[in-house]
């Protein structure tokens, strides 16, 4: 094959206990990468549909990625790959965006050398990417490539477990109408956790994981709370409290800050979606904020060749 392209979807990470070890591929957006055979050795930007990325190789992470297949293929210095990225997902906007242009750089660029690299190999690819640009965590590059619910417990080396997410469940994510970038939301995480909001942050976590399982909103319900990031990074996120009070009182089981935000993400009754995605955008609008929603299930197929 001389070309490929590959669509990678968008993941909401964190869901509040979850910090930096869970997160959840959804459906109905995501970024795709073209990959072309070219003439010129090594990596290289040809296109990408929204200006803020950057087209210079050593920032980008769809080239980063590939460039990291590249090296563990051991290809020859004389192959030239070109790419063209198109954004499915908002620049920093808490929805994955950096880790799945870099699961589809990798998996484009594995795919046109027919090199067929484990996927273990494939992730280290894309952490190699997200590494650069948002730290060195797995928990949206990992569902972004296998699909579904992905509890990461290490990354050096990879240990990951699939969490099955019920088809009762729906994901609400929100977007008010500004952006934070992840370097700051990092910045300001605190560097000590007391013992309590650790002991509390590891209950909630094992629970919620059993409710996205069961399917059981009395699980979920009141266990999607962050007691490390959130608290700290609060005053990113104008209209965060108006949003979530209105979602839960819509019927949402929760709603968390997704990643580094400002994206908020609800778990909700397939049912409700709808009515919390509207209460949501509400939130926001009586701060005089404008936000998109978009109502999703759980993207069990992850990165694949289109």
């Amino acid at each position: 094959m001389n070309r490929v392209t590959v669509y990678a979807p968008g993941s909401a990470s964190n869901l509040g206990p979850g910090f930096d070890c869970l997160g959840i591929a959804f459906t109905g957006r995501g970024d795709r990468v073209t990959a072309t055979r070219t003439l010129v050795p090594g990596v290289a930007v040809a296109s990408v549909s929204d200006a803020r990325i950057p087209r210079d190789a050593a920032r980008n992470t769809a080239a980063i990625a590939a460039a990291a297949v590249l090296r563990r293929t051991r290809t020859p210095a004389s192959v030239g790959l070109s790419l063209d990225i198109e954004k499915g997902l908002p620049v920093s906007g808490g929805m994955g965006g950096s880790a799945a242009s870099a699961v589809a750089g990798a998996v484009a660029a594995d795919a046109l050398l027919g090199s067929k690299l484990s996927r273990e190999d494939l992730l280290a690819a894309a952490l190699d990417a997200e590494a650069v640009v948002a730290g060195r965590h797995a928990d949206n590059v990992a569902p972004s490539l296998f699909g579904g619910a992905v509890l990461v417990l290490g990354v050096d080396p990879f240990r990951l477990v699939r969490v099955r997410v019920h088809a009762d469940l729906s994901l609400v994510l929100v977007s008010p109408d500004y952006q934070v970038e992840t370097a700051a939301a990092r910045a300001v995480l605190p560097r000590y956790v007391a013992r309590e909001d650790a002991v509390l942050q590891a209950g909630r976590l094992a629970a919620l994981t059993l409710g996205l399982e069961r399917g059981e909103g009395e699980l979920i319900r009141g266990v999607m709370e962050d007691r490390i990031a959130e608290p700290a990074r609060r005053h990113l996120y104008p209209g965060f409290t108006e949003a979530r009070d209105a979602g839960m009182l819509a019927g949402a089981l929760g709603v968390v800050v997704s990643g580094a935000g400002p994206t908020l993400v609800a778990i909700a009754p397939g049912e409700w979606a709808e009515r919390v995605a509207a209460a949501l955008q509400g939130g926001y609008r009586s701060k005089n904020i404008e936000a998109r929603t978009h109502c999703a299930q759980a993207d069990e197929q992850g990165a694949r060749l289109v």
